[in-house]
């Protein structure tokens, strides 16, 4: 009898535990995983019944590890565990090692909302977590000491410039345009295009664009650079050369991109002499109308000083003047000693 009581306890909890929501997740690895290089970690959540709402994941931020989130709708399916239906959503989580050695990537939490039946009015809020997961990543020869490096297939970087440089006046400006473009490499990825201040250029960078498509697990990102250099005087200046290095993972190989130097000769621009002629000039005619304007002002104020003064002493004195001490005369004064009537007894 006891035994049968803990059999039905037993699978009444293993029920129990079947109808909760769950968790699966597996990372898909090449042969080879490179510094770079897209990995994808799959998540499949399970939900007793239907789910409502969108998933939401906390993904840690690990040092030498980028985790992106899923970007497309996740792929739905269903399965049956233990005699309950279950609704099964697939998500890409992707890895982008960052450093060569072993990279661990910790568990992590999933919040979604689902309904045991379509028609139940309010939703339950489920929790899960993964596992952790780890692998090792190689650095190509001839890149343990780059920095960002990028592995990829099919790089390409197209560079413009508006208008292009070369002879030039002070105050005339030169726009130049990089775009990033790869598969499998999210647009946050692509490092930054390089600026140091030159003297005599002003250096304005917009913020990047950035925009990934991704259509059926197929990841594309593009990143757009702006930078605008201004000539702020006469002489020869140098745009110093930049060069991108990254991994070609068809080749194997170390692959760079050359961005070669460019050459202004900026010359005086008459235009903007005269402007700053005519503008000195202004301002020396406004210093002396300030010198001499100011003198006036300074006697205006202080004349006006003392004419305000001495109202202000009239007003304080018919102010102060109800309240000085009044001396009344006596109603009964005193008889002296020669007077001639009768005296009279005060009361």
């Amino acid at each position: 009898m006891r035994v049968a009581i803990a059999f039905v306890l037993f699978a009444a909890a293993g029920s129990s535990f079947a109808q909760q929501p769950q968790v699966r997740s597996k990372l898909i690895l090449p042969n080879d995983v490179w510094v770079g290089q897209r990995l994808v970690l799959v998540v499949e959540l399970l939900a007793p019944g239907v789910f409502s709402g969108t998933a939401a994941f906390d993904l840690p931020d690990p040092p030498g590890i980028m985790l992106l989130p899923p970007s497309e709708r996740p792929v739905l399916s269903s399965e049956q565990i233990s005699g309950v239906s279950y609704t099964v959503q697939r998500h890409e989580v992707l890895i982008f090692p960052q450093r060569a050695g072993e990279v661990r990537v910790p568990a992590f939490t999933v919040r979604f909302g689902f309904k045991r039946s379509p028609l139940d009015q309010d939703a339950i809020a489920a929790s899960v977590k993964t596992e952790p997961v780890q692998f090792v990543a190689k650095a190509p020869r001839g890149a343990e000491k780059l920095g960002g490096l990028i592995s990829a297939r099919d790089l390409r970087v197209v560079e413009s410039w508006k208008p292009e440089p070369g002879n030039a006046k002070a105050g005339d400006a030169f726009t130049r345009t990089v775009i990033y473009n790869a598969l499998d490499v999210p647009a946050m990825a692509f490092p930054p295009f390089p600026t140091r201040p030159i003297d005599g250029l002003g250096i304005y960078s917009k913020p990047p664009e950035v925009l990934d498509h991704s259509d059926r697990g197929t990841l594309s990102g593009e990143r757009r650079e702006t930078i605008t250099y201004v000539c702020q005087r006469p002489g020869h200046f140098v745009i110093p050369a930049a060069r991108l290095t990254w991994f070609d993972l068809d080749s194997q190989q170390l692959r760079t991109i050359d961005f070669p130097a460019r050459a202004l000769e900026v010359a005086v621009n008459q235009a903007l002499a005269a402007t700053a002629s005519q503008s000195a000039t202004n301002t020396f005619e406004r210093t002396i109308t300030s010198w001499l304007v100011l003198p006036l002002i300074v006697a205006i104020l202080v004349g006006a000083g003392i004419k305000w003064r001495t109202r202000l002493m009239h007003a304080l004195r018919a102010l102060v003047a109800p309240l000085r001490p009044v001396h009344l005369q006596p109603l009964n004064p005193r008889v002296g000693p020669k007077s001639h009537g009768r005296a009279q007894d005060s009361f």
